[in-house]
């Protein structure tokens, strides 16, 4: 089972994110160039993460209609987050022939911020997912979003390249503990 579900998800992943990297993707600030498919596969995306997080949650009727709401605006704010994600992608891609110290700062910059949006987001909802549902289900939600968060992570490493060493650098051994 866990086997399906990483190769869904990495399917999934795949479709959102690196398969408009090989199409050719542009520096975008405005997010205008993400094509419909990438925009249907991160729905998807959002739609089996809900799927398998109500699988993972044995929530009550009261909790179930008090949660599911909440979620729903929780992934929406986490949707907007993401972009941030697919523009850093996006202009690595696109740069990533001739990436410049500056393009790179800036990468680097951005890809900081979205991880800190996410922290910053996750802590927002953590009172209101608290009035929905009792800790140890509230834990285990959490746990579930890291554990997913983890394979789409995963799948991202092994698909986008490292940034291009520098032609004049050269590799120099670690010091001799």
């Amino acid at each position: 089972m866990k086997s399906t579900i990483h190769a869904t998800i990495q399917a999934l992943i795949l479709a959102a994110f690196a398969l408009p990297l090989l199409a050719g993707a542009q520096v975008n600030p405005t997010f205008a160039d993400l094509t419909e498919a990438t925009e249907e596969a991160r729905t998807i995306i959002q739609s089996e993460r809900k799927l398998l997080i109500s699988q993972g949650l044995s929530l009550t009727a009261d909790e179930a209609n008090a949660f599911w709401p909440i979620f729903d605006r929780y992934m929406l704010d986490m949707k907007s987050v993401g972009d941030l994600r697919v523009k850093v992608i996006t202009d690595y891609a696109a740069s990533y022939d001739n990436l410049s110290d500056e393009v790179a700062k800036q990468l680097i910059k951005d890809m900081l911020k979205y991880q800190e949006k996410v922290i910053k987001l996750r802590k927002a909802y953590l009172p209101k997912f608290r009035k929905a549902i009792p800790d140890t289900k509230l834990a285990r939600f959490y746990q579930i979003e890291n554990k997913l968060d983890a394979i789409t992570n995963f799948v991202l490493a092994e698909e986008i390249p490292l940034v291009p060493e520098a032609p004049s650098s050269r590799p120099i051994p670690p010091p001799a503990p």
